[in-house]
């Protein structure tokens, strides 16, 4: 009996150890919900750095990114109480073009809920939005 514990604790150990595949539309799947979790947490500046080229924009377009997502988050508000969650759902992987569409799941505080499409693409091993 002592001898089947260590065998299947070994097993486990093994199995814990394995490094297992990660999947690019998994990580890019995570990576939008991320940037919509810090558009919630109203920290629109890193919401525009998580967009494909946010980063390079000059200073006051980049400030004008930010103000217009800062009027989504308050259009939200206005209109459904504001947004109180958002989960991932899925993602599908275009390999043709390297891009992932990413399916979020917006539940507003009025109860209204709603699938979203979040086009994501990948530039040196970073996801981001398209």
């Amino acid at each position: 009996m002592r001898g089947l514990l260590v065998l299947l604790l070994s097993g486990l150990l093994v199995a814990s150890c394995r490094k297992e595949e990660v999947k690019p539309e998994d990580v890019a799947l995570q990576a939008a919900k991320a940037y919509y979790d810090q558009l919630l947490q109203g920290d629109y500046a890193a919401y525009v750095d998580g967009t494909l080229k946010g980063d390079s924009v000059p200073p006051a377009y980049r400030h004008q990114l930010t103000l217009n997502m800062q009027m989504y988050v308050e259009r939200q508000n206005a209109e459904h109480k504001g947004i109180s969650k958002v989960e991932a759902l899925r993602a599908t992987l275009d390999t043709a073009s390297h891009t992932v569409n990413a399916f979020l799941f917006v539940t507003y505080a009025d109860s209204t809920k709603e699938e979203i499409v979040v086009p994501m693409v990948e530039k040196n091993g970073v996801w981001y939005l398209r």
